[in-house]
C-alpha cells in the first residue's frame, strides 16, 4: 500500500479542520506543523489524522494572540511538538484572558448600574437608595467645595501603588467629595473608594468606613455638596449630624459635563 493512502492530503486536512491550505503551508514553513510526508515528485503535503489535534492547538494559539513564531520553541529538531509545554503556555494565556474578561464584565456592569439611574430618576428629583457599607481612602480638603475640581482627585490615584487586582486603577470605583457634619463643625474630604484588594496603609490617606443604610439622593449637573443641608433639610431636621457624598454617576453625551449624585445619611442612619 502506498504511504500516501494512509495519510490525509493537504486539501483533506483543510476540509477536516476548517483551516485554509495557505495557512497549513505557512505552518509548515515556520516549522510548527511539518507534514508527515511530502511527495518529492509533486511537492504535495500529506498529514496523519493525529495531526488534526496540532492544527486545533495552533488555531487556539492564533485566537489567543500567541505569536506563531513563539510556538517554534516547542518543536524539536525532529518536528515533534512538546505538548505539555505548549498546553501549559496556552492555559496560562487563557487564564489571564479570563481574568481580563471578568474585569471587563464588572466594568460594564458598574457603568450599566450608573446609567440605569438616568432612566429611573430625573435631575433634582429626591429619591432613596439602599447602599452597602463602603470604605473610602480620604484626604482632608479645605473650608469649602465651591469651585472644587475633580481633577484634584487624580492625585489620590497617583499616590496609590499599582495593583492589577485593584479596580481603582481604572478609575471606575467611586470617587468624589465627602463632608461630615457634626455639632463641632464640618470636615471635608476628597475620596476614592477602596476595594478589599487595596486597603492602603499609607499616612497620606485617612481610611473611613461609610455606613450601609438608606440614603437620600439627588442628581445634579453641577457641584451641590455644599448645599446638602439645604437640599435635604426636610429629611435631616432634628438629626445631630450627617454625611454628604457627591460622586459622578454617568456622563450622558458630554464627558465634560457629567451628572453627579448627591447622597446624605444622618448619623445613626436615615429612618
Amino acid at each position: 500500500m502506498n504511504v500516501k493512502d494512509k495519510l490525509l492530503s493537504i486539501g483533506e486536512m483543510s476540509k477536516l479542520t476548517g483551516t485554509g491550505i495557505k495557512a497549513l503551508r505557512h505552518y509548515d514553513k515556520i516549522g510548527v506543523l511539518k507534514p508527515a510526508f511530502v511527495d518529492q515528485d509533486t511537492g504535495y503535503r500529506y498529514y496523519r489524522f493525529s495531526q488534526t489535534h496540532i492544527v486545533e492547538l495552533i488555531r487556539f494559539a492564533v485566537e489567543l494572540d500567541i505569536p506563531l513564531k513563539e510556538l517554534t520553541q516547542y518543536v524539536d529538531e525532529q518536528g515533534s511538538l512538546d505538548f505539555r509545554g505548549f498546553v501549559a503556555r496556552g492555559s496560562a494565556v487563557v487564564r489571564n484572558k479570563m481574568k481580563t474578561l471578568e474585569r471587563a464584565l464588572r466594568f460594564f456592569d458598574f457603568f450599566d448600574n450608573k446609567l440605569a439611574l438616568q432612566k429611573e430618576y430625573k435631575l433634582e428629583q429626591i429619591y432613596t437608595r439602599k447602599m452597602p457599607q463602603k470604605i473610602f481612602h480620604t484626604v482632608p480638603y479645605g473650608e469649602s467645595f465651591d469651585g472644587a475640581d475633580k481633577h484634584e482627585i487624580a492625585k489620590l490615584f497617583l499616590d496609590m501603588p499599582y495593583d492589577e487586582n485593584y479596580e481603582g486603577n481604572s478609575g471606575w470605583v467611586e470617587y468624589g467629595f465627602m463632608s461630615e457634619h457634626t455639632a463641632k463643625g464640618v470636615s471635608r474630604y476628597i475620596f476614592v473608594e477602596a476595594t478589599q484588594s487595596m486597603i492602603l496603609d499609607n499616612p497620606i490617606f485617612e481610611r473611613k468606613i461609610i455606613p450601609a443604610g438608606k440614603y437620600y439622593c439627588r442628581q445634579n449637573n453641577v457641584n451641590q455638596v455644599e448645599k446638602a443641608a439645604e437640599i435635604f433639610d426636610d429629611y435631616l431636621a432634628g438629626k445631630e449630624g450627617f454625611i454628604a457624598i457627591e460622586t459622578e454617576v454617568y456622563f450622558c453625551n458630554n464627558i465634560n459635563n457629567p451628572v453627579n449624585e448627591l447622597r446624605v445619611i444622618a448619623s445613626g442612619g436615615v429612618v
